[in-house]
């Protein structure tokens, strides 16, 4: 007696070959659209920190009848510091003396392990494109540091306080009344990549070597907006690492990129608030 042999149906080699280049063809066409999705994934919860520092901003305001000041001239405490009990941060908050007879380093040099705030950056500071936002600059007689990607907008020059935050004292504090460009006409705030020489400290910074802030916490718009590296060249202007844009908050509290493309005279408009301009962004 004979058995019958049952042919099962199966893939040949070179079909299954076939198959597995069709996959990978997929593949690689979706590869860009997922990237793309989370690039703009990123972008969103960026532009969502940014707005947290607006709304802090705004109820700042409308508890004191003024901005903060942007960076406190010879204490060197920035205004981020003063915004922490409105981003949920008051313990942090409890941490900084800003009546101390020494400027903030030198609180923070004698802080006790655990204590010091300079270290406790908030997720609101934090881009998710940047690879260097945990780092601590450290210091062995200063104390560490971390390093903010938004930075308060000073205007065209350190020097010229044509800006909204401002370094200087309590009669350096800025009202809306005083941006009669518009609140909806003036940024505020802006992204900047931090450099591996870790340098922005938002909550202590001297910045430049005038002492201003600059560079720090505060940043002014004499330089442009571009693209910008991480190697320490690129500290003094605001770049971020999304494609082709940085992120800003207008004084209002509204949100929305502007690309490097700007005009600069613009740009520059954009950061005075009584300069007469009237400049909107692109």
């Amino acid at each position: 007696m004979f058995r019958r042999l049952l042919h099962k149906p199966g893939f040949t080699l070179v079909e299954l070959m076939v198959v597995i280049a069709i996959i990978g063809t997929l593949v690689g066409l979706m590869l860009p659209a997922v990237n793309a999705a989370r690039e703009a994934g990123r972008r969103v919860q960026c532009q969502n920190n940014l707005k947290q520092y607006g709304l802090a901003l705004q109820m700042f305001h409308a508890d004191y009848g003024t901005f903060p000041v942007g960076n406190f001239k010879n204490k060197w405490w920035g205004f981020q510091a003063r915004l922490l009990p409105y981003l949920e941060a008051k313990n942090i908050y409890n941490l900084c003396n800003f009546n101390y007879r020494g400027s903030c380093f030198d609180w923070v040099r004698i802080q006790p392990k655990g204590m010091n705030p300079c270290v406790m950056i908030l997720s609101h500071d934090k881009c998710p494109n940047d690879p260097l936002t945990d780092k601590v600059y450290h210091d062995a007689i200063y104390g560490d540091y971390a390093c903010t990607n938004y930075l308060g907008v000073m205007g065209t020059s350190e020097f010229l306080n044509d800006g909204i935050l401002l370094h200087g004292d309590y009669s350096s504090a800025i009202s809306l009344t005083k941006i009669t460009d518009g609140a909806s006409h003036t940024i505020i705030m802006g992204e900047r990549g931090i450099s591996n020489e870790l340098y922005g400290w938002p909550y202590c910074g001297a910045g430049d070597v005038y002492g201003t802030g600059n560079g720090d916490n505060l940043m002014t718009t004499k330089l442009g907006l571009s693209p910008g590296l991480n190697d320490g060249n690129h500290d003094y202007h605001f770049w971020s690492y999304h494609p082709n844009m940085s992120q800003f908050i207008w004084a209002d509290g509204s949100g929305r990129p502007l690309t490097y493309d700007i005009d600069f005279k613009v740009f520059q408009a954009l950061s005075t608030r009584a300069g007469g301009e009237l400049a909107d962004a692109p």
